[in-house]
């Protein structure tokens, strides 16, 4: 997701869902820009902004995403990395980023997507029952997390809904790439 950020030459960043800030401080290494994280919570905005002492590119700020506390056309790239599934309403959020993007500017989503169901993507499914909850319990401790994770995973929509309600929020060049075992995906949107 980094690499394909550079290429689109980041100037203005907003790392929405930003979290404890690992994927914001990885945006502001990419080289002389400005991003600002955003999250809802208090807790993980206070952790971020420990991981990112002394960046002097990086900015904080509290809000939710249905709700951008940004002028029109302040970004030319926005990211979202495992956070759209804890949005109340992602397509009043797609519209807020549509909003806060300039033209010409581009949305960058990484997120779990399980496939339709086959045979083929049974490796997906006992990925997500088995192995996520194990690894996320053994890394943290919090069993009830990783429970939450593997129900929001599962009960998020096939990639092509999520295209169709960027594309309802006026994105016109949407894509989106699976990874290996198929459970991540990489959209890219752009407002033209």
């Amino acid at each position: 997701m980094v690499r394909r950020i550079r290429e689109a030459n980041p100037a203005r960043v907003l790392d929405l869902a930003c979290g404890t800030g690992v994927l914001t401080a990885k945006l502001a290494a990419l080289g002389p820009l400005k991003v600002i994280g955003l999250d809802p919570s208090e807790g993980m905005l206070t952790q971020a902004e420990k991981r990112t002492a002394g960046a002097r590119n990086i900015y904080y700020v509290k809000g939710f995403a249905e709700a951008l506390p940004f002028e029109k056309e302040s970004f030319n790239t926005v990211t979202v990395s495992y956070g759209i599934r804890n949005f109340a309403d992602r397509c009043v959020a797609f519209s807020q980023i549509y909003r806060v993007l300039e033209p010409d500017g581009t949305l960058f989503i990484l997120e779990f997507s399980p496939d339709m169901p086959s045979w083929r993507n049974a490796l997906q499914r006992f990925y997500i029952h088995s192995v996520l909850p194990v690894l996320g319990w053994m890394g943290t401790g919090k069993k009830a997390a990783y429970r939450y994770l593997r129900d929001s995973v599962e009960s998020f929509p096939h990639a092509s809904v999520i295209s169709e309600e960027l594309s309802g929020a006026g994105f016109s060049v949407i894509s989106y790439t699976r990874w290996f075992p198929g459970i991540a995906v990489l959209f890219i949107a752009k407002k033209l």
